[in-house]
């Protein structure tokens, strides 16, 4: 049993490293969606929060939903099954605890982040032997899409009380250069991308509506950096897919000739 695993993560390393770039933007997309579940989660799952917005939880769900699909669909190799797992089971036990009790939501929370953490760092092993600046200059729409997930789940960590503080907020010059890498990002994508022009600055659009709150301090969280950001990260993993699926099949179709 062990062998016949071994083999099917041997096949899939082997594929990854001759540049399956569909199975690169999948793997870069668990890395957006699971930094999206942990942003929701810290939203709704707040112990300072009495009557948390539903819809944090729907999306919650729906991210992890998504992290499955796109295992499954990339062979389940158990590197990434492992953390999925735990996240499921995390999950299962913050949604089934009373508000009573939700003293024990931080405990959790921090559970789901480091699962979160493993996850994305096997998801980016197994991009090997790529780099991730070498990934990142590949799939540069994937690379935009991490790095705003990434300041989201950033906002929410500042606003949450947690116990463990081995991961803590960005300093206020990590921010900045986050913020300025975000903004030359989209510049360096409309250059790129010219025919998806509209569709790009209707992304930036989303994240210079919630740019301010994004980098402001107070203890307060609001849900709408949640919604706007959310929606242009997985509007932008869903324009890297088609990116990369339209490609592939102009790739087949000069094949075929």
């Amino acid at each position: 049993m062990r062998a016949k695993m071994l083999m099917g993560l041997l096949c899939l390393l082997s594929s990854l490293a001759w540049g399956d770039d569909r199975s690169l933007q999948q793997l870069s997309e668990l890395g957006s969606r699971s930094q999206l579940l942990c942003a929701s989660a810290l939203l709704y799952f707040n112990p300072d929060e009495r009557e948390p917005d539903p819809r944090g939880l729907t999306a919650v769900f729906y991210h992890l939903q998504s992290l499955e699909t796109t295992i499954v669909q990339l062979g389940q190799p158990a590197v990434l099954m492992q953390p999925l797992r735990v996240m499921r089971r995390v999950f299962g036990e913050l949604d089934g605890l009373p508000r009573s009790q939700r003293q024990r939501y931080p405990q959790l929370v921090q559970e789901l982040l480091l699962q979160q953490r493993q996850l994305r760092k096997a998801a980016a092993d197994l991009q090997a032997p790529l780099s991730p600046a070498e990934v990142a200059a590949r799939l540069p729409l994937n690379a935009q899409s991490n790095a705003l997930a990434s300041l989201l789940l950033d906002y929410q960590l500042r606003h949450y009380p947690l116990l463990d503080k081995t991961q803590v907020p960005l300093s206020d010059a990590q921010l900045q250069a986050l913020d300025l890498r975000i903004k030359q990002g989209f510049d360096d994508l409309l250059l790129r991308y010219p025919a998806h022009a509209e569709a790009l600055r209707k992304i930036n659009s989303s994240y210079q509506f919630v740019r301010a709150e994004l980098r402001q301090s107070s203890s307060q969280t609001h849900g709408g950096a949640e919604f706007y950001l959310g929606r242009a990260v997985t509007d932008l993993d869903d324009l890297a897919m088609s990116v990369v699926n339209a490609s592939g099949a102009t790739t087949a179709a000069n094949a075929s000739h």
